[in-house]
């Protein structure tokens, strides 16, 4: 992880103070990280911080994403398997990218890519001209492995960390744009997670999401049963506006849609 971005990294333990590795090397690839104000250290192995705190309870799907060989072969056949199964389609590569990338306009600061999974959307970002440095955040060890791998391998600079949403463990206002591709179903506490991406955006930061509206009664159930929340347009607007997010707009690809949100600045009140 470079040494900027750890600059903008919170404690999750105490939640106050900073993080600081123990060289002042443009890259941390090894060692903890102390905060100064609760003594907490949390390890950085190949340049991936842990900054999970307890083992996350996590639904079936979620387990699933534990397993080697699924983040081996997640992009490939995993995901558009996921992506068929819960929304009877899966975007073609190119026009997925393209939606994010023009929903999420021209962020000033860094990009975090929350439920990053093996990186495939940030590292598309993270190749582009002058675009702002992405950090790719997940829970699953496996999947951030890959995602390094394969980060190296393509030549992309994305840094990675472990963490678990809803707390995103960063300083107030440090961050340019935070993305959740396919993730958002994952996370139980809606309210809690908008609250905290109104913290960590910027004026005029964008919130970028995709979902897919929620199925049926039993169907509902057996979702919920796996670890899957999804919401409805409306929901998210209310959770959203709750939030003080403004400037709501969502695209829709029935049943997946995108949304986006903004933070809220002297140019975008409301």
């Amino acid at each position: 992880m470079r040494h900027a971005l750890v600059q903008i990294l919170r404690c999750p333990r105490c939640r106050r103070g900073p993080l600081q590795p123990e060289s002042p090397a443009p890259v941390v690839l090894f060692g903890p990280l102390r905060c100064p104000e609760c003594r907490a250290s949390h390890p950085v192995a190949e340049g991936v911080a842990d900054l999970v705190l307890t083992p996350p309870s996590a639904g079936a799907v979620q387990r699933g994403l534990e397993n080697r060989w699924v983040a081996r072969s997640y992009e490939r056949y995993v995901r558009p398997a996921l992506q068929r199964a819960l929304t009877r389609r899966a975007l073609d590569g190119d026009s997925e990218h393209l939606l994010y990338r023009s929903l999420l306009g021209h962020p000033e600061g860094p990009v975090l890519d929350v439920g990053c999974g093996t990186g495939l959307v940030a590292r598309r970002l993270a190749r582009e001209p002058d675009f702002p440095p992405v950090v790719g955040m997940d829970v699953s060890r496996a999947m951030l492995e890959e995602g390094v791998a394969q980060a190296r391998e393509a030549g992309a600079a994305v840094d990675f960390l472990r963490a678990d949403a809803p707390y995103l463990p960063f300083q107030d206002a440090s961050l340019g744009a935070v993305l959740m591709a396919d993730t958002l179903p994952f996370v139980e506490d809606l309210g809690r997670l908008l609250l905290e991406v109104a913290r960590v955006l910027r004026p005029g930061g964008r919130w970028v999401a995709s979902t897919y509206a929620p199925p049926g009664l039993a169907s509902g159930l057996l979702h919920r049963r796996m670890g899957l929340h999804p919401r409805a347009e409306d929901a998210l607007r209310s959770e959203a506006a709750a939030a003080g997010l403004v400037r709501f707009e969502r695209v829709a690809l029935s049943p997946l849609f995108v949304v986006k949100a903004e933070k809220g600045s002297a140019r975008s009140p409301r």
